[in-house]
């Protein structure tokens, strides 16, 4: 990102909150500006997508997926996200704002980190990786680009943009390679990608701090991938003297090309570069990976005869738990032979977990009414139990339970519920005694349905226990359905299309058998009759009076096959650069306008933008 003083937004409102004060870095996607949230009386940063792209639905629909992960991410070092919405004819990310420079700006300034301030930056990057790795997200552009670092020394990930879940099949990378010296092995060969791909590219970072050097360099993005996959780093303690061989241990344990071979997750990482800081000894990730060595094999015994073992193990459990809780379900001092069938166990001052088991023994089943607190009822354990134990009943019926939570604490700390399922987050304020207040709804375009956008008290803030928290939940995007406006003319139906909430573009096309007059709306698209979003776009084709050509399509192709195809056909162009977001963008057309499929007068010129 670049420093810019273009100060064209100074002083704008964005979505009625955000107030611009100036651009301070500018990059082939978006301009970022630092702002002020009038709400919270606090300074913001302001992510706006390049109006070259905002027609585009890949890179809209990249730039809202970074804003979606990243709300649900709650991390002191994880940049946070406040909101997403439309901004004029673009889209825009309100975030924190971050004083301070990248680690990239810190090494070129500075050169190699000492090992302590290296490690302390790695230990931060590794639990915010943790907390995205447990939401089942893979960051997959971890580099010294995309972590800040504030003038207390608090490193902050973020540019989650290509972040993908692992709960797809989107982990795959053809055609998206993230940032050529940082990427892992399996990312070079376009493989399914897990969470150690991100400890492969933090390894990248760590020699990068210890070194100021990357493991890797080459002429091209293929030359490196190459060598990440072939090739075997120099141990940063043969570039740099003083480099403890412990630190070479982790960071050449994060940059083994077999991902089975490195750090079994971030949270391992984390613990051996605190071992190093305490002067204890390394774990290396070995206990995991032998134990799960050790699963495999045992595995392997089970398949040869499965069903045997399986049905033998589940008679010893069964056997076992029989013999272990039905004397504890009968409570201290009852004979065994007071429970029978027709009576119902007691369970009370049980832990939950066993007292299903139980219940389930004598064909009953628990349900759980409520839970409270209690200064007698260790957490988890049945404070009552109805009917009461040992009351003879006749027939199936359930026991109802209340569960104690413990020890009533002092003041709770709100939990973040931005981004959950409302059924999940009021079974989180059920489990810590906070109680859910009004529910209420709205529509958004950043939010799917049933997911909380909003509560009250804000997370971070104590609240007294059984304090109701307010929920605001998405209603999803508000859909409207797209009239029939061909043959009006384009003032009436812009109008009309504004007037529904949505943006409006215009193309011009040739009509030569007469049947539309000048300025008349010839198609819709999406057609009449479409069902569209709220704030989408919609595009009116007019009928012009004037010669027309069909603009080329120039994207993705390099930059040379564009300039032939240009000169071919006799039109001027204008060659702009822009940068890459992935490597395989280098040398491309990322974006042109007029855009392909729309016309323009002969003789007009074509911009065309071109990845660097």
């Amino acid at each position: 990102m670049a420093e810019t003083d273009n100060n064209d937004n100074n002083g704008i409102l964005i979505s009625g909150r955000y107030r611009i004060i100036k651009k301070i870095a500018s990059g082939g996607m978006a301009d970022i500006f630092l702002g002020t949230d009038i709400e919270q009386n606090r300074r913001v940063a302001i992510k706006i997508l390049s109006a070259n792209y905002a027609s585009d639905k890949n890179f809209v629909a990249r730039f809202r997926s970074e804003a979606q992960i990243l709300a649900r991410l709650d991390h002191p070092n994880i940049v946070r996200v406040y909101e997403w919405g439309r901004f004029d004819s673009s889209y825009f990310i309100s975030m924190e704002y971050v004083e301070g420079r990248s680690l990239k700006e810190i090494i070129e300034k500075s050169g190699a980190l000492a090992p302590v301030t290296a490690v302390k930056y790695a230990i931060q990057i590794s639990d915010a990786l943790r907390v995205a790795h447990q939401n089942n997200l893979i960051h997959r552009d971890i580099k010294s680009q995309n972590i800040l670092i504030t003038p207390e020394g608090t490193a902050k990930l973020t540019d989650f943009g290509i972040a993908k879940s692992l709960n797809t099949d989107l982990t795959r990378t053809i055609n998206i390679l993230g940032t050529a010296q940082y990427i892992s092995p399996e990312q070079a060969q376009g493989k399914i990608l897990d969470h150690r791909s991100d400890i492969y590219s933090l390894g990248i970072v760590l020699y990068e701090m210890l070194t100021a050097d990357l493991p890797f360099r080459g002429d091209t993005s293929i030359d490196i991938s190459l060598k990440h996959i072939n090739e075997k780093p120099i141990p940063p303690a043969s570039l740099i003297s003083g480099i403890p061989k412990k630190i070479e241990k982790i960071v050449m344990l994060c940059l083994e090309k077999d991902p089975k071979r490195r750090y079994h997750d971030a949270g391992d990482l984390k613990k051996d570069l605190r071992n190093f800081m305490q002067g204890k000894p390394l774990k290396l990730g070995r206990g995991k990976r032998e134990s799960a060595a050790r699963a495999g094999k045992f595995l392997n015994i089970v398949r040869n005869n499965i069903y045997a073992v399986i049905s033998t193990v589940l008679m010893i459990l069964f056997l076992v738990l029989f013999l272990i809780f039905a004397p504890l379900a009968l409570g201290p001092g009852r004979r065994t032979d007071t429970v029978y069938p027709g009576k119902v166990p007691p369970i009370e001052n049980m832990p939950v977990e066993n007292a299903g088991e139980i219940l389930s023994f004598f064909g009953l089943e628990l349900v759980i009414e409520e839970r409270l607190y209690s200064d007698d009822i260790p957490s988890g354990h049945i404070m009552d139990q109805d009917p009461d134990g040992n009351t003879e009943i006749t027939g199936e019926l359930p026991v109802r339970v209340t569960v104690s939570l413990g020890k009533a604490p002092g003041d709770l700390t709100v939990p973040n519920l931005i981004g959950l399922d409302v059924s999940i987050a009021e079974k989180i304020l059920e489990d810590m005694g906070l109680g859910a207040g009004e529910i209420s709804q709205q529509f958004s375009e950043f939010f799917p349905g049933n997911i909380v956008m909003g509560q009250e008290p804000d997370y971070g803030k104590t609240i007294p226990p059984g304090q109701p928290v307010n929920i605001i939940v998405s209603k999803g995007a508000e859909v409207m359905v797209i009239p029939n406006l061909i043959g009006l003319d384009y003032v009436s139906a812009s109008n009309h299309l504004k007037s529904m909430g949505v943006f409006v573009n215009v193309s011009k096309y040739p009509i030569a058998d007469g049947a539309y007059g000048t300025g008349e709306v010839v198609e819709v698209r999406p057609a009449p009759g479409s069902s569209i979003e709220k704030n989408s776009m919609v595009e009116l084709i007019i009928c012009s009076g004037e010669e027309l050509v069909p603009v080329p399509d120039l994207y993705d192709m390099n930059l040379q096959q564009a300039v032939d195809l240009l000169n071919e056909s006799g039109t001027p162009y204008e060659t702009g650069y822009v940068d890459a977001d992935y490597a395989l963008q280098e040398g491309k057309v990322m974006g042109q306008i007029p855009e392909a499929g729309t016309y323009m007068p002969p003789g007009q010129k074509i911009m065309i933008f071109v990845g660097q």
